[in-house]
């Protein structure tokens, strides 16, 4: 795993602890403030279970982006090695039929070398032919896997950008509400959470 990726999957795992740690937290005041009484303390600890819950929801759609990212990397890397993969083999066959044309040459030049040049000449021209038509094909094909496969990477991309926003809306959504609880908390005068 690259440094960066693991340093990525590391912040994530922290991200994580944190929102299980502040959903726990959250559960407590909200118990506690039930218990005593103070719909401040409950109105707090029920907002942290929120906020925690969110993270944890918007954590988890960044690490499917993440892995369909990952995922179509990989695609457009296959497709690549397909590509190079059927170049070889039409080489391969292309290099079999030149032989085969060199054999049959030989072979009709001692019956009559005038018409075995002639013949062979005909035949590489066409096995060069096919062999040029099969490498456009598989050249065509390899354009369309690698087209394909950056498609795919595109949208995990778009993917990890629309869930990296929904995880700022979430965040900036949960600050709102924090506030709006703060202020509450000031205007109802009653005591917040000491810190």
């Amino acid at each position: 795993m690259p440094k960066g990726e693991w340093m990525t999957q590391h912040s994530k795992s922290d991200q994580a602890r944190k929102s299980f740690i502040d959903s726990v937290k959250g559960t407590a005041k909200e118990v506690v403030g039930a218990v005593t009484g103070n719909d401040s303390l409950t109105a707090e600890g029920q907002l942290e279970k929120t906020q925690a819950k969110e993270r944890r929801e918007a954590g988890r759609a960044a690490a499917v982006a993440d892995a369909e990212a990952r995922q179509a990397r990989a695609e457009e890397a296959q497709a690549k090695a397909d590509g190079a993969q059927k170049r070889a083999a039409v080489a391969a066959e292309a290099a079999a039929v030149e032989n085969d044309v060199r054999a049959k040459q030989a072979a009709q030049k001692r019956e009559a070398e005038a018409a075995a040049r002639r013949d062979a000449e005909r035949q590489k021209t066409q096995a060069d032919l096919d062999a040029q038509r099969e490498v456009q094909l598989a050249d065509a094909a390899e354009r369309s896997d690698v087209a394909v496969a950056r498609q795919e990477a595109a949208e995990a991309a778009a993917d990890h950008q629309d869930a990296v926003k929904e995880s700022a809306d979430v965040r900036a959504r949960a600050d709102r509400m924090r506030q709006e609880a703060d202020k509450l908390t000031e205007e109802a005068d009653l005591p917040g959470d000491e810190k």
